[in-house]
């Protein structure tokens, strides 16, 4: 017990200090600042092996993400990367009534002979794709100029890899392929797990949407459409609405399969979603002819489609005249909403990310999934590589360990520094490095200790827990190494008795997502294997030193499990 109050005593220390040192100092050095209370004590430093593993991912589960990517990727490392989305679409509302009057409703006006009643005959009018980017608004922008005219802001988007100005083009299809909810070899107990390498293009219907688009970090600006005479301003010069940067795009290629929603008014297609993804089974996006490669990470959970309809009216101050009226219903695309009381997702939508991978480098093929202990990391994101790691011992070996167990050692530190291979990037271009690295239980599918017990926080979330770690370091703008810190893990191993799991280590992009999602690894892809999610939405990768043969030039950047631990007489 005097053991875990110490740790959490440094714990404290360390959170306080990195808010008083941050300004200055990034890496924060907590080696050789404990204070022991009295009594004769020693502290050392010890090395121990680690051993890694490199495993290559045929395929991730890519249902219930939280964003989700369309693009191209050319990483000078692995090679490209494609990536297409398709999704079921949710109603809003159920068992909706278009325009005033339910469907039962025209019915009776259709053969009431009644000149002041008509059915409504919904027709519609136009219809659009909405899919915000993340990001947020320019230091400095205002929504009005000088003149007090309304302007579109722009925003510093952060979750497009590559050209943020690119045109490509984008197809919408109709998917004609059902998206079940559950798994039937499960019992239909389970949710069903859709993965990255599902082909759905033979399940492509009408075409919904075909036209070229233009990457915009401006807010986009929508007027009143019509002035009212009767007031001093002109409606058509208000701003109504404004919206984040985003995919906004008319889908009038096909009509005709928005209007078969309107024309299911009243009957049992609309009455639930179930009912209506078995109706409408949903949409397929894919993203192609890019001016320059860009990896668009989107806000799914916030993507729409808007339809506008016109509907007939009687104006019975006029003479029973049939007038339009203008309405619109919307449909979400999202794969999950926010429960406000408890934080958990409730879910919305199927939606895959299909995720297609040129072949790798055959000098990079060549080290993965074999036994040798690897003499270079390569991780990349999305359905790409991961690593295994093994403390003390190979796999099946518990020598090194069993002679370091219960020597009372007080587990000050313990740390996995992790070494860029600058000879391998600097031989390539423009390579963009994952900004940070994440270890995690590969066994248990399980956090460590060391993450829950971090509560250090950073406005930006992937510079939130600073003392775990595994922030790139660099140096003239270069990265050099990753320090993960792994301080409680250690303690249970060799002072509480808890099993050396394996541990997996993959790039990440958000710190605090710690979900994890199936994978498939192995020559057949029949091994299963856990990644982070956060990691299947990174499209990064890079190359670390291992610690197999790295030639005595390269001894010093060794993977190493570094601990430093205090003996008290």
């Amino acid at each position: 017990m005097k053991k875990a109050y110490f740790r959490l005593y440094k714990a404290i220390l360390l959170t306080s200090g990195i808010a008083f040192f941050a300004s200055c100092d990034k890496d924060v050095n907590t080696i050789g600042t404990d204070i022991i209370g009295d009594g004769n004590f020693e502290t050392d430093r010890a090395e121990f092996d680690v051993y890694a593993y490199n495993r290559k991912l045929n395929a991730a589960q890519t249902n219930g993400l939280s964003l989700y990517q369309l693009g191209v990727f050319n990483d000078p490392i692995y090679g490209k990367t494609e990536a297409g989305i398709v999704s079921q679409l949710y109603l809003n509302n159920t068992n909706p009534t278009f325009g005033l009057a339910s469907q039962g409703r025209e019915e009776e006006y259709a053969n009431d002979n009644d000149n002041s009643t008509t059915p409504e005959n919904e027709t519609v009018t136009r219809v659009y794709l909405n899919i915000p980017f993340f990001g947020s608004v320019a230091d400095g922008e205002t929504e009005n100029n000088d003149e007090g005219v309304p302007v579109a802001r722009e925003y510093d988007l952060d979750s497009i890899y590559g050209s943020q100005d690119a045109e490509f083009r984008l197809r919408v299809e109709e998917l004609t392929y059902y998206l079940r909810d559950l798994d039937p070899s499960s019992g239909f107990r389970e949710r069903q797990e859709y993965f990255s390498d599902k082909d759905f293009s033979a399940y492509a219907g009408a075409i919904l949407c075909d036209s070229v688009i233009k990457i915009d970090n401006r807010e986009i600006l929508i007027y009143g459409e019509e002035d009212d005479p009767d007031t001093e301003e002109n409606e058509e010069e208000q701003v109504e609405t404004r919206l984040t940067p985003r995919i906004r795009v008319a889908m009038d290629r096909n009509m005709e399969f928005f209007q078969q929603i309107l024309d299911k008014e009243g009957e049992s297609e609309l009455i639930s979603n179930n009912n209506f993804r078995e109706f409408i089974r949903g949409l397929r996006f894919s993203a192609s002819d890019f001016s320059a490669d860009a990896m668009m990470l989107l806000d799914w959970n916030n993507a729409s489609i808007e339809v506008e309809y016109e509907y007939d009216r009687v104006d019975t101050s006029n003479d029973n005249e049939i007038v339009k009226n203008s309405s619109s219903f919307t449909m979400s695309l999202a794969a999950y909403t926010i429960n406000s009381n408890t934080g958990g997702r409730v879910r919305r939508n199927n939606v895959v990310n299909t995720l297609v991978n040129d072949p790798y480098p055959s000098e990079i093929e060549g080290e993965l999934d074999t036994d040798t202990n690897a003499s270079r990391i390569y991780l990349k994101g999305g359905a790409g590589i991961m690593t295994e790691l093994h403390l003390f011992d190979p796999v099946g070996d518990k020598t090194v360990l069993e002679a370091n167990q219960d020597k009372g050692w007080i587990i000050n530190e313990a740390n996995l520094t992790f070494y860029v291979d600058r000879e391998k990037l600097d031989a390539l271009q423009n390579v963009t490095e994952p900004s940070r690295i994440y270890v995690y239980n590969l066994e248990n599918n399980e956090v460590l200790l060391d993450v829950e017990l971090d509560y250090t926080s950073n406005q930006d979330s992937n510079l939130s827990k600073q003392i775990y770690g595994g922030i790139l370091e660099k140096e003239d703008d270069k990265g050099v190494r990753y320090k993960i810190r792994i301080t409680e893990h250690i303690n249970q191993i060799l002072n509480e008795g808890a099993d050396n799991v394996t541990l997996g280590l993959s790039v990440t992009s958000n710190i605090n997502n710690v979900n994890n999602v199936s994978a498939g690894g192995g020559e057949n892809g029949d091994t299963e294997l856990y990644v982070p999610e956060a990691s299947v939405i990174n499209p990064l990768g890079t190359i670390l030193y291992g610690s197999g043969d790295l030639g005595e030039e390269n001894e010093d950047k060794r993977l190493k499990l570094e601990i430093f631990y205090t003996m008290v007489e």
